[in-house]
């Protein structure tokens, strides 16, 4: 009986001694342009926040034994996960930015994004170079990861966009030169509702074609009702008088 006891008790002062275990890691995250990441979240595999970047992108993590994996998450940057290797104390990480890759299919979008992957290695030398890395030996495991919804969810896609390139070419033939229209200052904006466009730009019709396959506007800008009339579109600045090519195959118009 005695000696059951102590067996018990042994591996009871045993199991709690492991689960008390834990090892101190210590890095930096930065960005592909090797910029630092501020206050990026760092989570276990099952979620739970275990520490936070500091305003430079270092951070210190003490954490249980047994945790083999850490997520690093930060808004507008694509989530990266990796697998720590035995006696992995130092990370050194770089996150690729999260791209727009609007109408492209999934299969280019992968493509696109393994170039980027494939050349973090070489990244990191650079960073170390510059001072920002210490060290060129990544001692944990990270795999690329496909974009690859279900295919239910890829042909719903396919249905939804086949559907407005069919609405908007019927619009396009209806329009005439001189017609008023109003366009959203970013063409990747998503319309909430039939009323709610957001910030639009307007100007007349002068002119329209079907070069590639797409469904062109040439548009006069004659006003916008953006914050103190300052516009872009596609990321350039727009002002009263400029014509712009609005591209009518994906992206819809107000009609006045």
């Amino acid at each position: 009986m005695k000696i059951t006891t102590i067996l018990i008790i042994a591996l009871l002062l045993y199991g709690l001694n492991l689960n008390g275990q834990t090892r101190n890691i210590t890095g930096r995250v930065i960005t592909d342009l090797l910029e630092p990441l501020p206050m990026l979240d760092i989570r276990s595999s099952d979620s739970l926040l275990l520490g936070k970047t500091d305003m430079d992108g270092h951070f210190k993590l003490t954490i249980p034994q047994y945790i083999d994996s850490l997520l690093f998450r930060y808004v507008g940057m694509e989530p990266t996960d990796i697998k720590l290797k035995k006696n992995c104390n130092t990370i050194e990480l770089i996150m690729m930015y999260d791209g727009t890759y609007d109408f492209m299919t999934l299969k280019k979008v992968d493509r696109l994004r393994r170039k980027k992957f494939d050349k973090l290695p070489l990244i990191h030398l650079k960073a170390v170079e510059n001072g920002l890395f210490k060290s060129n030996n990544i001692c944990y495991k990270r795999v690329f990861e496909e974009l690859n919804p279900p295919k239910a969810v890829r042909d719903s896609i396919k249905r939804e966009y086949k559907l407005k390139r069919k609405q908007n070419r019927l619009i396009f033939k209806k329009l005439e030169i001189d017609n008023v229209v109003k366009v959203p200052s970013a063409t990747w904006s998503v319309y909430t509702n039939e009323t709610d466009f957001g910030c639009l730009i307007t100007g007349k019709v002068i002119g329209k074609n079907k070069k590639n396959a797409d469904y062109n506007l040439l548009i006069k800008v004659t006003d916008n009702i953006c914050d103190n009339k300052i516009a872009t579109y596609n990321g350039q600045p727009v002002k009263i008088g400029d014509t712009i090519t609005h591209n009518m195959k994906y992206f819809k118009i107000v009609k006045e």
